[in-house]
């Protein structure tokens, strides 16, 4: 089999649990498949899901990890040959820690909870006091990720805007920052190596990189996800004068908007084709071209929704890992790694209009399944909300005044229904599928967003599409004609000024 340029590489497979982490067992599922498709260790993005303890106690969400679950998913990934990198956000995407009221204060601006002040004395104390206690349960971990991605909001409170404009700086805030964290890595932890997400540094100059001094002391993990990659120019060639090491980051999943469910296989192979034809190209330019991280994004912040639940992204997930290993997508890799996953015919690399069942098994094919029929069952709520016999023969207009047909109004009734008794027998599949993977939770947001609310607006719509038959049938019965021109008459009245009784007002 022909080797890709990072098949002698780390690949990292990202775990972002913002939110809704796994059961263990699910890992011990997961993990020897990692191994065998070519992962060389993790990236886990704990965010509210650590433990942390003392003046930190307050960032943990309900459903967090307990110590001795972080130790023992370190110990299962430890035996599968699975390095564990930790990342902590240290800059922006802080919404964790910056949403509660103690620390409030380290906010760059008040109103919102992304980034947090540079300048502030107390905020590379709390990061430090973030990273020690994700540390302490990770000993052995060579390299550690500072986050330092999309950190949107800069220079805006008064302290950082005087920063700015001194000219006697020959500081930018977010190197300036960003390096004190990084020296205070260096400094209580020389035998870790830290790697930072680059996007903030590809518009720096190469005068700007230089003079910040962070070239020896992280890096940088370069990411796009898109289909066709769009990078300055120039970016290698100042990298390569910087840093001696850099790693490239791919998405194997939530790369294609926040509110997806489904993840589009096609998509994310070619982002992984893109990245590997640039890494033929680029490595050699570095001391130390480190390999990939596939990142998946569960939610695009803290605040966000569900995206793209890590079972249903397994096939994406597995052939990506062996594109990076093989250095090209072959119909061979696509045949075999199919059968691995225990799929009959080949992986349909877009599902979206895949509305037939599906035949396979890995560790959480349930919810892949189960994501399948979401999409048959999307698809058809929305052919029967968004119909042109809902929105002209039962508007709001003829609810109000009931104006009412009922050869159409029984024609929407009828397939509402039945999609009514399909979400509720789909609702208690997805329940029990998403119950072995994640705790209840979870399964509550998930069910809740993706089920309950299209379940509540089709039970409206038929509890209005009976009472207008009700309503309907009983003037028929009492010689009325309900509805009909006498409610556009009575509109009419309304409009031109009469009361009830007839007169003008």
């Amino acid at each position: 089999m022909a080797q890709g340029p990072g098949a002698d590489k780390i690949s990292l497979v990202h775990l972002d649990l913002k939110g809704a982490p796994p059961k263990l067992v699910y890992y011990e599922q997961l993990f020897p498949l990692l191994k065998q498709w070519g992962a060389g260790g993790l990236l886990v993005e704990y965010e509210d899901m650590f433990p942390y303890w003392g003046e930190l106690e307050i960032l943990q969400a309900k459903n967090m990890y307990r110590q001795e679950e972080i130790r023992q998913i370190v110990t299962l990934a430890k035996q599968n040959d699975l390095i564990v990198t930790p990342l902590v956000p240290t800059f922006g995407h802080l919404e964790f820690l910056l949403k509660h009221e103690k620390f409030r204060h380290l906010r760059e601006v008040p109103k919102y909870p992304m980034s947090l002040c540079p300048l502030n004395p107390d905020s590379l104390i709390i990061v430090g006091q973030m990273i020690d206690q994700v540390l302490s349960l990770h000993p052995e971990s060579n390299w550690f990720h500072i986050g330092g991605d999309e950190v949107f909001h800069i220079g805006c409170c008064e302290q950082c805007k005087a920063f700015n404009a001194d000219d006697k700086q020959d500081k930018e805030l977010y190197l300036y920052f960003t390096g004190q964290v990084l020296k205070l890595m260096k400094e209580k932890y020389p035998d870790k190596t830290c790697i930072m997400w680059d996007d903030m540094l590809r518009n720096r100059s190469l005068h700007q990189l230089k003079a910040s001094g962070i070239g020896d002391l992280v890096e940088p993990m370069v990411w796009q996800y898109s289909q066709q990659l769009e990078l300055p120019e120039d970016i290698w060639c100042r990298y390569s004068q910087v840093f001696p090491s850099v790693w490239i980051a791919t998405a194997y999943k939530g790369a294609t908007g926040p509110a997806q469910q489904a993840t589009n296989i096609a998509y994310h192979i070619e982002n992984h084709k893109a990245w590997v034809s640039v890494a033929s190209q680029v490595a050699t330019l570095f001391k130390n071209f480190r390999g990939y991280a596939l990142t998946g994004w569960q939610r695009y912040d803290h605040y966000a929704g569900l995206c793209e639940l890590l079972p249903q992204a397994i096939p994406s997930l597995a052939l990506n890992l062996h594109i990076l290993r093989q250095g090209a997508f072959t119909f061979e890799l696509y045949d075999a790694v199919s059968k691995q996953l225990g799929f009959t015919e080949p992986v349909t690399l877009n599902p979206f209009g895949l509305f037939e069942p599906i035949q396979c098994q890995f560790p959480g094919s349930e919810i892949y399944k189960g994501i399948i029929i979401l999409l048959r069952l999307t698809a058809e709520y929305d052919m029967i909300i968004n119909s042109d016999r809902v929105k002209s023969w039962m508007s709001e207009y003829h609810v109000k005044y009931n104006v009412c047909n009922p050869v159409h109004v029984e024609h929407i009734l009828k397939p509402a229904k039945k999609l009514q008794k399909d979400f509720e027998e789909y609702k208690k599949y997805m329940q029990l599928a998403l119950a072995n993977v994640y705790y209840s939770d979870t399964v509550e947001e998930w069910v809740c967003d993706h089920i309950l609310s299209k379940l509540g607006r089709l039970n409206e719509l038929i509890h209005t599409a009976e009472r207008m038959l009700v309503i309907e049938n009983e003037a028929q019965m009492n010689g009325v004609l309900a509805g009909g021109s006498g409610a556009m008459d009575l509109d009419r009245s309304v409009v031109e000024g009469e009361t009830d009784d007839g007169n003008s007002t």
